[in-house]
């Protein structure tokens, strides 16, 4: 074969392929490769690839705030009423005692705490001395607001009559402090509530 026909079959036999921006030349015997870089330039017709676009936020950004538990209100228990008390008999400047007599005393009482116990004491004028007047065991009894208690009146001279109420310490000590409960107590124990002064008369 003449150099001619070889050349003309080797022409004729070339195929050119083009594969994802490379360019083959296959023919006859081997025509030989040559690739070709893409330069970045889509081919016409091919799609072209866009970023995918970022999620938009359902929430206002000025609306992401981070949250934090509340603090725990401090408990602040409600004011408890201070105790009350009043003598309504006998009245204040009452001159209708007499020495010797059993009398009735009493009056009324509000918020005196569990446990606590009214008592009555008496205090002759003029004198730094206080007598429990009232039966020890249960000197003035407060029911429904109201007490009562019994008293003896051993002297005819000015007499001075507390109401005070009285913690179970105190009750204890002044129980305990014998020699007082005879001649009478330097202070007045527990804490005054009411009083009221009087005159009460000789024995006619």
């Amino acid at each position: 074969m003449g150099f001619g026909r070889w050349y003309n079959a080797q022409k004729a036999g070339v195929q050119i392929a083009d594969a994802g921006g490379v360019v083959v030349m296959v023919g006859g015997v081997a025509a030989g490769v040559f690739g070709i870089v893409g330069t970045g330039l889509a081919r016409p017709g091919a799609p072209t690839s866009t970023p995918a676009p970022a999620p938009a936020l359902t929430t206002p950004a000025s609306a992401l705030v981070t949250s934090s538990p509340p603090a725990a209100a401090a408990s602040t228990p409600p004011p408890t009423a201070a105790p009350t008390g009043t003598i309504t008999g006998p009245r204040n400047g009452a001159t209708n005692v007499s020495q010797n007599e059993q009398l009735v005393v009493s009056g009324t009482a509000q918020n005196i705490p569990a446990g606590y116990r009214l008592d009555v004491f008496l205090q002759f004028a003029g004198h730094s001395r206080y007598y429990a007047a009232a039966n020890p065991d249960n000197p003035a009894p407060l029911i429904n607001g109201h007490w009562s208690a019994t008293i003896f009146i051993s002297q005819a001279q000015p007499i001075i009559l507390w109401l005070v109420f009285m913690s179970p310490a105190e009750l204890n000590l002044t129980n305990d402090e014998l020699a007082y409960q005879s001649a009478g107590y330097p202070t007045l124990p527990g804490t005054s509530l009411a009083s009221v002064r009087f005159t009460a008369s000789a024995s006619p």
